[in-house]
C-alpha cells in the first residue's frame, strides 16, 4: 500500500510542480474531500476547492514556480514540503511556504491541510 500511496503523491506532486493543480484536483482528490486552511477554515468538497482556486488563480498575473522540497508517505497520509512563488493581479511577488498533509482512501484524498508561513 505504501508503495502505492508512494507513487500517487508523486504524481499529485508533479502537477502541481507543472502548475496544474486544478488538473490534480480533478484527477486525485474524493469528491467529499475536505480542505482546511491553517486559519481553520475548511471547504467541504472537491467542487467548492475547484471553485476556490479557479478564482485564486484568476486573480494573479502568473503562477512562476513550485518548488517541492520534500515528501514523506505512511499508511494512509502524505505529506509535501513547497514552495509556491507567483505575481499577484497588482504585480506584487508572492510567496508561500507551505507543507500539505493529505490524507488518502481508496487512492483518492479525503482531506488536505495546508500549514503554511
Amino acid at each position: 500500500m505504501a508503495e502505492n500511496l508512494e507513487h500517487l503523491e508523486s504524481a499529485v506532486n508533479d502537477l502541481t510542480k507543472q502548475g496544474k493543480i486544478i488538473d490534480s484536483i480533478d484527477t486525485y482528490y474524493a469528491d467529499h474531500c475536505v480542505f482546511s486552511e491553517s486559519d481553520g477554515s475548511t471547504r467541504a468538497s472537491k467542487r467548492k476547492q475547484r471553485e476556490h482556486l479557479v478564482g485564486f488563480f484568476d486573480s494573479l498575473k502568473s503562477f512562476d514556480g513550485a518548488t517541492l522540497h520534500g515528501q514523506s508517505v505512511g499508511s494512509d497520509v502524505s505529506m509535501s514540503e513547497w514552495t509556491f512563488n507567483m505575481t499577484g493581479g497588482d504585480g506584487d511577488k508572492i510567496v508561500w511556504n507551505e507543507v500539505l498533509v493529505r490524507r488518502w482512501d481508496d487512492g483518492k484524498i479525503v482531506a488536505e491541510k495546508y500549514y503554511t508561513s
